[in-house]
């Protein structure tokens, strides 16, 4: 099935330039990921009551090709658009409500069993083949992350930062990687991509350090627990 929404852009999802944040696209693409999921009566609730699983998403590549203003009208849809014995695709297509494109988004998830913490084959934690249906959009696929960086900062995993499994929610990584920006890169900039890879969990009370390296292709991070990876991002800006 394909899900569709009709939304706009409240003020709690603006930034200072009264467009979209980077933060609330990473959230709406999530929150379409989720509905879908739970039209399809496989999302992460009915995965923990029933398979005593989790949905987990592992990857998520975001393009952004315009900002929508403050109470701008905008479109949503996705679908399933690829599947693996361990993995799903989920192609999100936001546009105007003239059908211009706005953003596009692939999603990478798998389940995870949460006795043993190992990966489950999909079909055992309801997923279907007939489930696929979306069209796969293009220059969507995946790169390799950097491992490595400079440090530039130092964060505490705080309760308020948790999700319903108590592992650290996927959108306070992306938080605290644009919390190491100033506020003028904001005012200058606008972001033409977001791509994150989510390789282990964090929990309260645990320290992450955040690595940075810029180059000309943008900027890579990597957040680290000692010496394992949590998550690896590449962003990259126009004026």
């Amino acid at each position: 099935m394909i899900y569709t929404k009709k939304s706009y852009v409240a003020g709690n999802m603006c930034d200072g330039k009264l467009q979209m944040s980077v933060i609330a696209a990473d959230e709406l693409v999530e929150n379409a990921v989720t509905e879908l999921m739970g039209d399809l009566g496989i999302d992460g609730i009915v995965a923990k009551a029933k398979y005593n699983a989790m949905w987990l998403i592992s990857k998520n590549n975001i393009r952004f090709f315009r900002r929508p203003e403050w109470r701008e009208r905008f479109d949503i849809s996705c679908g399933i658009s690829g599947h693996t014995a361990v993995k799903l695709n989920i192609d999100t297509l936001v546009t105007s409500g003239s059908g211009e494109t706005l953003m596009t988004a692939r999603t990478e998830l798998c389940a995870i069993d949460l006795e043993n913490g190992r990966i489950r084959k999909a079909e055992t934690v309801g997923f279907t083949a007939d489930m696929q249906q979306g069209e796969r959009l293009g220059d969507l696929d995946f790169s390799r992350l950097p491992k490595s960086g400079e440090p530039v900062e130092s964060v505490t995993v705080r309760s308020t930062s948790l999700d319903y499994c108590y592992h650290t929610n996927n959108v306070e990584y992306v938080r605290f990687m644009l919390n190491t920006y100033p506020v003028e890169h904001f005012k200058t900039r606008e972001p033409l991509r977001l791509e994150i890879h989510y390789a282990n969990q964090s929990y309260e009370g645990e320290r992450l350090d955040i690595e940075k390296l810029t180059d000309e292709n943008g900027d890579s991070f990597v957040i680290r627990r000692c010496r394992d990876v949590i998550a690896a991002c590449h962003m990259v800006w126009g004026e």
